[in-house]
């Protein structure tokens, strides 16, 4: 079975959203407005340069003509809008715009020969055919000869860094595909179109890079088909994702939204959920009080002298437990302490310079004299208490 670098990311992303779509091939109708928009924007790109290619003049007019009447004629109910603020004429707008920004930046078209539009792709990875990649490039053109650029349209919202180009799989795989069809070529390009933003990216991929990435890709597709779990992973992609209703991440949101609300209120994960946050609020109301309580009961002892606090039913100890207190990240001293443990040999013992473990390890180490004083230095002396309740007729051995 051959696969694509979508369905690679997929896995990457969320195995679970991989399970649905590739193993249990789970169909659905739902669509993020955002796909809807950028495959229309294909499209109308797609068209542009066909015509182009068999000699008929394109004028930007008749082009944004066939892009809303696709528009039109592709719209279902299914289309899915996550921003409540923008309506679906917004976006048709806004994929006009990517139109007229394309075709004002690059007409008359003459950058290059058009070699191939969507042109399917298909190779393998190894020499015995086990792992192979199927693709389609929205592009290629041959600006000189020698020369393949591999374009690709993206009319997403967030443009990319050069780094996150220079990483991109999806196209380094087409320029495999494009060295096994034409062993000649000296040069390849890839090429992104931001369409979004008028913008224009290059990046290339040496042997090694495409060795690595070839490698790394088999090793990919081998944890993919032995793999028994395929867990979810919540990310920012979640909203667009057209299996919330059956993810485990997102099922109970969409099996109660619609209850009536005495429905909805009695529901028990509901119940339990409200139970929960209800808790949680209050864990954290004791746990100041708490923290204040033994600050203050402290203080008492100290100006009282005394170590045992007792109560109608309980008594109290109230111990202090002498140690060193050392610069934290942020304070004065920090960076000369981590370098005399680091030039010591000490780091990795030290919990990476864990201050609350390296108070407890100065003494009890073993470590150089020399060091450990050195070390002291940096800390200043501190006390420790500790506080617990027993019932008055629980013996501690006293």
């Amino acid at each position: 079975m051959p696969y694509s670098a979508s369905r690679l990311e997929t896995y990457r992303q969320c195995p679970q959203k991989f399970k649905f779509t590739y193993i249990d091939g789970i169909k659905t109708a739902s669509e993020g407005i955002e796909a809807f928009m950028g495959s229309r924007v294909h499209e109308a790109l797609e068209t542009l340069y066909t015509d182009l290619k068999f000699c008929k003049t394109v004028t930007l007019e008749s082009l944004l003509d066939f892009y809303h009447r696709s528009w039109a004629k592709a719209w279902h109910d299914e289309v899915k809008i996550v921003r409540e603020d923008l309506t679906p004429d917004n976006y048709e707008a806004l994929g006009e715009k990517c139109v007229v920004d394309y075709y004002n930046h690059y007409t008359p078209f003459d950058q290059g020969r058009t070699l191939g539009i969507e042109h399917r792709v298909n190779f393998d990875l190894d020499p015995e055919g086990q792992y192979s990649i199927l693709g389609f490039i929205d592009r290629i053109s041959q600006p000189k000869d020698k020369v393949i650029w591999i374009h690709d349209y993206k009319a997403k919202s967030h443009l990319p860094s050069q780094q996150d180009l220079d990483e991109d799989r999806q196209l380094a795989f087409y320029q495999m595909a494009i060295k096994q069809l034409w062993p000649d070529i000296e040069e390849v390009e890839l090429v992104w179109h931001y369409v979004m933003f008028d913008q224009e990216i290059h990046s290339r991929r040496s042997d090694a890079q495409l060795e690595d990435l070839r490698q790394e890709t088999i090793t990919l597709i081998q944890e993919i088909e032995s793999a028994t779990d395929f867990p979810s992973k919540k990310s920012g992609l979640c909203n667009w994702c057209e299996h919330q209703s059956i993810c485990p991440q997102f099922k109970h949101l969409f099996e109660t939204k619609d209850l009536p609300p005495n429905e909805y209120m009695g529901e028990p994960g509901v119940q339990l959920g409200e139970r929960l946050v209800y808790l949680q609020a209050e864990e954290e109301k004791i746990k100041k009080e708490l923290k204040q309580v033994k600050e203050a009961l402290t203080d008492y002892t100290k100006k009282k002298g005394v170590e045992t606090v007792f109560t109608k039913d309980h008594k109290i100890l109230v111990k202090f437990y002498s140690n060193i207190k050392f610069p934290g990240r942020k304070d004065p001293g920090r960076q000369n302490l981590e370098k005399l443990i680091r030039d010591a040999g000490l780091w990795d013992a030290s919990s990476s310079l864990d201050v609350y473990a390296l108070a407890r390890l100065i003494d009890k180490s073993g470590w150089d004299v020399e060091v450990v004083e050195k070390i002291k230095k940096f800390g200043t002396p501190d006390q420790t208490p500790w506080i617990k309740a027993f019932p008055k007729n629980q013996r501690r051995g006293w």
